[in-house]
């Protein structure tokens, strides 16, 4: 069985793309809503989940507690699939589970399209809290993050891009390549 992790920054087009392979017949699944799998581990290791966090932390509290997902429950997820999967999903511990995908690809977006993308969900999302400090801090990430991903040697997809024309693109992708180490991903 193959996985594939599809990441980027906030506003990268990552939902939308569940969505999008969704409607094509893949499994394709949002690491934010998969139960169990997501949590805040804060710099002494302990463990917070959704509902435990602050509604609108501040800036100490992002910076002291990281969207980290749990690798033993990530690894259940993925077994339990029947064929490929792709998990959507950004998370602050992406070293400590990169092995567990065939292929890691990266949605890069510009800060102008981040930033547009932020706002018009934070105005029409009721889930959204995100404030100031939160923000912030994405901007502050975003090139961090991409460069630590093309690092690890992800995909670069242009997350600009229609959700139609990225998930084409990755699929052409996957489709082509074989998985990394020339075997089927051990889940």
């Amino acid at each position: 069985m193959a996985a594939f992790l599809v990441t980027g920054n906030p506003g990268s087009g990552k939902t939308t793309l569940v969505q999008e392979l969704s409607r094509r017949g893949l499994t394709a699944m949002d690491a934010d809503y998969v139960p169990r799998l997501c949590h805040y581990r804060d710099d002494a290791g302990k463990t917070y989940s959704r509902a435990e966090a602050p509604l609108m932390p501040d800036e100490h509290w992002l910076s002291t507690h990281h969207w980290v997902w749990d690798r033993t429950r990530l690894q259940e997820v993925l077994c339990e699939q029947p064929g490929p999967v792709f998990m959507c999903g950004i998370a602050l511990n992406v070293r400590e589970v990169i092995d567990l995908f065939d292929r890691v690809f990266l949605l890069r977006i510009d800060a102008e399209t981040q930033e547009e993308r932020l706002l018009a969900y934070d105005l029409s999302s009721p889930r959204s809290v995100r404030n100031e400090a939160g923000r912030q801090q994405i901007r502050a990430g975003r090139p961090f993050f991409e460069a630590e991903m093309l690092n690890l040697g992800a995909v670069a997809v242009d997350g600009n891009a229609s959700a139609t024309a990225v998930a084409d693109a990755i699929v052409q992708l996957v489709s082509r390549c074989a998985p990394r180490n020339g075997e089927a991903a051990g889940h």
